[in-house]
This record gives C-alpha cells, sequence and structure tokens, in this order.
C-alpha cells in the first residue's frame, strides 16, 4: 500500500511492528499501511497498537506520524473458529 498523501523524508526512518523491523521514507503512515507493509493481512482483522502510550488506533486510514525506533503492536481481532 502507498501512500501519495504522505509526506516524504529524505532519509529512512526505521520502525518496528511485534518485534520486526520496517523502514520508511515516509513521515507519516496510514494504520492500514503500517499493518499490510508488515504481512498483517487482511488489515481489517488485526488492530495496531503504540507500545509507548497503549494507544490502539481505531481507523485503518488514520494517519500516524511515526517517530525513529517508535514500537507498534499488532493484534489478531478477527474470528476464531470455535470447535
Amino acid at each position: 500500500m502507498d501512500s501519495e498523501a504522505t509526506e516524504t523524508r529524505s532519509h529512512e526512518i526505521r520502525y518496528f511492528v511485534n518485534g520486526e523491523q520496517q523502514l520508511t521514507h515516509h513521515a507519516s503512515l496510514r494504520v492500514g499501511e503500517i499493518l499490510d507493509d508488515a504481512g498483517f493481512r487482511p488489515v481489517h482483522e488485526y488492530e495496531l497498537t503504540r507500545d509507548a502510550d497503549g494507544h490502539t488506533y481505531t481507523h485503518y486510514d488514520q494517519e500516524v506520524h511515526l517517530h525513529e525506533n517508535e514500537r507498534f503492536t499488532a493484534t489478531y481481532i478477527g474470528p476464531t473458529p470455535v470447535s
């Protein structure tokens, strides 16, 4: 997912999702982009939480301003089969 509306920076920003490093040249990304880029698909089955303050994003199109070495947690919220 590429965001045409996000501001770009000349250097890469390193951030982490569930401990896995991600890199971007964008100053901000949408929640759905962060999840998709980190391999969490379909994105609507996951929620994203910023580790530093515990903020959980509720809209997949919400812009997230990224900071170097920022950490996020993706949590599965999709359907769970019952046996």
